[in-house]
């Protein structure tokens, strides 16, 4: 009764961080490419608001990815949800300033982003694992016709370096993650590729300890169409993000896990995950 009250409790909390989405988004981006009072060009004043969004897309892309530093044997599985949350912080806020009016940057007036993932490995022969994530999620503001589902779809290969339980455990692993877009939006390509270096120790059917470093690398082609029948295009990147995790997973029942862990780095922000693992 007591693991199922645990199981219970965790689900909601996992839920609930995973509340505030990116539904108030602004993605006309095309109202960001005007000059501004302050002498920004109209290319400027929109890369200044495109790339705070390009880092929330980089960020949620690359977390979650691990809680632990093993790797499944063959067929042994994992499967489950992940809360990954954003910190908006006032570095990501920068595009609010000389932005259209005073309807404030893409990422308008929110504090944190937390979005929900679904995600399932597999193991492989050799050490090896395979990952593949998914959601789709609403985005967008339905007063000025932007509101639409996008949905991010990834896959990641894992390889277990040292997998002796005497031993901490590491591993590597690298993800790539393709964001699916609306044609009504500003934006017609998001992909992100991550690169990751994991250690693990656990303690037997109570907890495993685990740490990692990696970067992100986004790319955002965003294009539209300008007075005169001309047509805007451009490719921003956020260059190789750092990202550094620690966490800890808590196997509370046979089978089942609660992990949490802390993101830093250029970006901050925490992940939940609830989950059920076998072999």
């Amino acid at each position: 009764m007591k693991d199922k009250l645990i199981l219970m409790l965790a689900l909601v909390s996992i839920l609930a961080l995973a509340g505030s989405g990116l539904a108030q988004v602004k993605m006309g981006l095309q109202d960001y490419y005007t000059a501004t009072a302050d002498g920004k060009s109209p290319e400027q004043n929109l890369e200044d608001n495109v790339m705070p969004l390009l880092r929330v897309f980089g960020y949620y892309s690359g977390g979650g990815l691990y809680h632990t530093a093993k790797t499944h044997g063959m067929l042994g599985f994992d499967v489950g949800i992940r809360a990954i949350a954003i910190k908006v912080g006032d570095d990501l806020k920068t595009g609010w300033t000389g932005s259209v009016g005073q309807s404030g940057g893409p990422l308008g007036d929110q504090d944190y982003i937390a979005l929900p993932m679904i995600q399932a490995s597999l193991g492989l022969p050799l050490n090896l694992e395979a990952t593949a994530r998914f959601f789709s999620y609403p985005i967008g503001e339905a007063a000025d016709g932007t509101k639409d589902n996008f949905t991010l779809a990834g896959i990641g290969l894992k390889y277990g370096l040292v997998q002796n339980m005497l031993f901490p455990r590491v591993m590597i692993m690298g993800s790539y993650h393709k964001l699916m877009v609306p044609e009504e939006f500003d934006f017609a390509d998001v992909s992100t590729f991550s690169m990751d270096l994991v250690v693990s120790k656990g303690i037997p059917m109570v907890a495993t300890f685990y740490g990692g470093v990696g970067f992100d690398n986004t790319t955002m082609k965003v294009e539209f169409d300008l007075p005169g029948g001309t047509t805007f295009g451009e490719e921003y990147k956020t260059g190789a993000m750092f990202r550094g995790v620690v966490g800890v997973k808590f196997d509370f029942i046979p089978m089942m896990y609660l992990n949490v862990d802390y993101n830093f780095g250029k970006n901050q922000g925490i992940v939940a995950g609830l989950g059920l693992s076998f072999l």
